[in-house]
Formats: structure tokens, sequence, C-alpha cells
């Protein structure tokens, strides 16, 4: 009975490992890993963590809750920003591809309009990102992708 129980144990714990977050790693130039990202986001921005925000107070916890950053924006690569602050959501852990930024660090965040959220955070739509996105702390971001988007939003403006 006890090694039955402990076979279905495992079972379980390896099933629910399996649903982890899997980002696609491709062979592909930075260039193109940096045209397919501003292709995909509808914002891009340049900012540091002035204040993160936790919408599940619940008893009852998800790694897929939402988190939302609020960013000073240094600079908007792409996409419509009338303010100096905006709001990116993401899942509370990596488990379901969230990805933790860290209050006062600066970042460059790429970012989707989303519904996804909506239900809990009370918005139309959310600017939403994930760890599969190219998010990166500002001074490790090389400076052929800063060069690379700087162009592209050029081409994207005209």
């Amino acid at each position: 009975m006890k090694k039955t129980f402990l076979l279905i144990l495992i079972l379980v714990f390896s099933i629910t490992e399996s649903f982890a977050c899997s980002c696609i790693e491709t062979n592909e130039s930075l260039t193109k890993k940096v045209e397919k990202a501003f292709t995909e986001s509808d914002l891009i921005i340049s900012g540091q963590v002035i204040d993160i925000k936790i919408e599940n107070k619940a008893r009852i916890k998800s790694s897929a809750d939402p988190i939302i950053y609020k960013f000073e924006i240094t600079k908007t690569i792409k996409g419509k920003v009338e303010k100096e602050f905006i709001e990116i959501v993401s899942e509370d852990s990596g488990v379901s591809c969230g990805y933790k930024f860290e209050l006062g660090k600066s970042y460059l965040v790429y970012a989707r309009k989303s519904t996804h959220f909506t239900k809990m955070t009370k918005n139309e739509f959310d600017f939403v990102t994930s760890l599969c996105d190219r998010n990166q702390k500002l001074n490790t971001v090389h400076k052929k992708e800063l060069r690379k988007l700087k162009r592209l939003n050029c081409k994207n403006e005209k």
C-alpha cells in the first residue's frame, strides 16, 4: 500500500513538472531575434522598476497570478506612450513563464497588449511580458541590439 501511494505521488509530481514554462531557443542571429521580437511587440521601453503590486491577495495562490510592475520610462523605443510611467504585467513565477523584475533596476522590456489579466486588473487591456520575451537588465543589453531597435523603429515610423 505504501509503495503504491509513493508511486502515485512520484507520478503526480513528475506530471506537474512537465507543465513548466518552456521557451523555444533558436539558432538565429541576434539581428533576426531582435527583428522577430520587435515585430511581435506592441511596446518596447527602457525604464526603471519603481513599484511592484501583487494582485492576488487570496489565501490560494498560483504561479500564474499577475504581478504588476510599474516602470518609470527612460525611453520609448516602440509604441505610443503619453505618460512617464507604465504598468506591465507578468505571471508571478518563471514556472508560468513570468518574468521577475527587481525593484530599482533598469530594464529593456518587450511587451504586448493583452486582455489575459483584465478580470483581475480591471483594465481594458494590459501590457504583458514573459520569460520568453527579450527582457533584459539594461546594463546587460548588447549595443548591437539597441542599434538594431533604433533602426527598426525609424523604419516603423515611416
